[in-house]
């Protein structure tokens, strides 16, 4: 096959692998915001059993019973804020951090060279060279 069939087949195929990944996360997205609503019922019915808990066994008043749902959700709302807030990268993102450093540095020294050989073989690299080359002739024949 010819290059140019090679890039659209590749290109034609890279297009099917997004369109259909983006039906799979849309899915995907969907199926999760049925069950984030079906979560929040479940936490307020959880509101309503600590409320009635507090109530009936811990012999509570209304107010104080109020206060105390509130009370575990807030020590909820802590424990989460403190999990969030402590992000230490795992050891998986520490490596691709180290070999992304490595790769980039590894296309900064392709580039330099790329472009000195560049410049060595381009047009000036070549009279220079000519020139270069004259006088290292110059210097070694023997003229009487």
């Amino acid at each position: 096959m010819k290059p140019i069939e090679l890039g659209q087949e590749v290109l034609s195929a890279q297009g099917q692998i997004l369109s259909r990944s983006a039906m799979r996360i849309g899915r995907r997205i969907a199926c999760a915001l049925v069950a984030v609503v079906f979560l929040l019922f479940a936490a307020i019915s959880f509101h309503g059993f600590l409320w009635a808990f507090f109530i009936s066994v811990a012999g509570l008043s209304y107010v104080k019973a109020s206060l105390c749902v509130i009370g575990v959700d807030l020590f909820f709302v802590l424990i989460f804020a403190v999990l969030a807030a402590w992000s230490i990268p795992d050891v998986v993102e520490i490596e691709a951090r180290i070999r992304r450093d490595r790769k980039l540095v590894e296309l900064k020294q392709s580039v330099a060279i790329t472009a000195v050989t560049g410049l060595l073989l381009g047009p000036i690299g070549r009279f220079t060279g000519k020139s270069f080359l004259s006088i290292l002739k110059s210097f070694f024949s023997h003229s009487k």
